[in-house]
């Protein structure tokens, strides 16, 4: 009975940490584009420029995980007059948008970081791109 409760406690978790990888409800008025790593957008007085993944320790679609990991970024956003700042982006389980930045008439939000690992693609042949949402 003690094992059967210890399964149990264990496919409830998968089950749990699988239902945590959905992916974010976009709103149709809102504009979203990707950038590559070393790339950078501007977007009215702002430029944003997705420098470098420095983890990423997400659960690979094709295996069943305890936890789901995290992805973990660094982007530099300059406003036009102001001195550059650079961000850590976190990707996590949550599903939670990253707000990069806001101002009076824009708020830039990271919303997914691509590609998802999978167990058949190496690591070093990963081409991460950066999805943003205005």
């Amino acid at each position: 009975m003690k094992i059967l409760r210890i399964v149990f406690v264990l496919i409830s978790f998968c089950a749990f940490a699988k239902a945590q990888n959905a992916s974010p409800t976009k709103a149709a008025d809102q504009i979203t584009f990707e950038l590559g790593l070393g790339e950078h957008q501007q977007i009215n007085a702002v430029e944003v420029t997705f420098l470098e993944v420095m983890e990423d320790s997400r659960c690979p679609k094709d295996v069943d995980c305890i936890w789901a990991g995290q992805a973990k970024i660094k982007v530099r956003i300059v406003e036009k007059g102001l001195k550059p700042i650079e961000k850590e982006v976190i990707f996590d389980a949550s599903g939670k948008n990253n707000i990069l930045h806001t101002s009076d008439d824009v708020v830039i939000k990271a919303v997914h970081l691509s590609p998802y690992p999978k167990t058949t693609t190496a690591v070093h042949n990963r081409v991460y791109y950066l999805k943003l949402q205005v």
